[in-house]
């Protein structure tokens, strides 16, 4: 798992964490079958809320995907589970193409979301992105 955190601060050492999103490969891929990729949680911070920091971390962190899609040769496709009742959440993944595939077998209280997406090599100086609030 991999997690990619903004921080925010105007005094040194004094930085305070206001989004994260914890991701990474949920099932690699290998012959026998496809692997997926897992977005296990993203939030922020009560006082960004309405900045749109949810969107730089999603877009952030489906490009680091895409290009390790490119580089490892792993399945194209990602998943996360959320509480259909946060209409926030789930108009997030709907922005980004993500597909309700309907209600969790291993837990109906959540919906399973997927994004099928294109592998893209982001070149060998590819870093983080970097969000300044």
């Amino acid at each position: 798992m991999r997690t990619l955190l903004v921080v925010s601060g105007d005094i040194p050492l004094h930085d305070e964490v206001v989004g994260f999103c914890e991701y990474g490969v949920g099932v690699e891929t290998t012959e026998e079958h496809e692997g997926v990729y897992q977005i296990s949680y993203i939030a922020t911070a009560l006082k960004v809320r309405g900045t749109h920091l949810a969107d730089t971390l999603l877009a952030s962190v489906i490009m680091r995907l895409r290009d390790d899609a490119w580089r490892s040769n792993r399945t194209p496709l990602v998943l996360t589970q959320v509480d259909p009742r946060n209409k926030p959440s789930m108009d997030l993944f709907s922005r980004f193409g993500f597909v309700d595939e309907g209600p969790d077998p291993d837990d109906p209280e959540y919906h399973l979301l997927s994004l099928e997406f294109t592998p893209q090599d982001r070149g060998k100086f590819f870093g983080s992105t970097i969000a300044f609030f």
